[in-house]
């Protein structure tokens, strides 16, 4: 996420804007933006416009994320979400994280699906037992499992069981916004030629 900082705060400077990014639990971040009460998202998949018809996709996409199932059970195996069906795997997910939700959804049973506020408390669970699969981020997971308490959870049993996805990730500005999408997404494209993106990368590498 610092790296989408960095490249979001140069991109608007450009522009003549200030930006003020502030975190919230993403299904209240989801109905903010739906309604107006913040102007937009940095990080989201390119399908999430579909249903969500207020929002604008800036398309031009900086950076893209993978999607991992994580686990403390030895010899678990996975390759993409298809790799969940016909299992019995507990699987959960982070509340508001749409691409994993509907993929999730189409291949593990109801009854073994759930979800969770903070990528902490996901992890939390796997830990204890509760769970058997979490999927995450993978920035998400890393950083998290650095500020955890190791005298409190045991984090070294964690591991990737596989990765579910790579996608592209796109910002969405409001559509009373739509004026400034097509100019930041020029800015983007001229910051990816630049070679600044990878630079954004690589400061931020060093700084998690």
């Amino acid at each position: 996420m610092k790296w989408l900082v960095l490249i979001y705060t140069e991109a608007f400077r450009r522009l003549g804007y200030e930006l003020q990014y502030d975190i919230y639990p993403l299904a209240r971040l989801t109905m903010m933006v739906d309604a107006g009460e913040v102007d937009g998202e940095i990080q989201r998949p390119g399908e999430y416009q579909a249903a969500h018809q207020n929002l604008i996709r800036v398309d031009e996409s900086p950076a893209s994320v993978r999607y991992g199932a994580y686990t403390v059970k030895p010899g678990i195996v996975l390759q993409g979400w298809n790799s969940l069906k016909n299992t019995s795997y507990r699987v959960e997910y982070r509340l508001g994280a749409s691409r994993s939700e509907a993929e999730l959804k189409s291949v593990v049973n109801p009854g073994n699906l759930s979800q969770i506020a903070k990528t902490e408390q996901g992890l939390k669970k796997l830990i204890l037992g509760r769970t058997d699969v979490f999927v995450d981020l993978e920035h998400n997971i890393t950083n998290t499992v650095k500020r955890l308490d190791r005298a409190d959870f045991d984090t070294s049993a964690v591991y990737q069981a596989g990765l579910m996805q790579e996608t592209a990730m796109y910002a969405y500005l409001h559509k009373k916004h739509s004026a400034l999408v097509p100019k930041l997404a020029s800015v983007l494209k001229a910051m990816k030629q630049e070679g600044l993106i990878e630079q954004y990368r690589k400061i931020a590498l060093k700084e998690e």
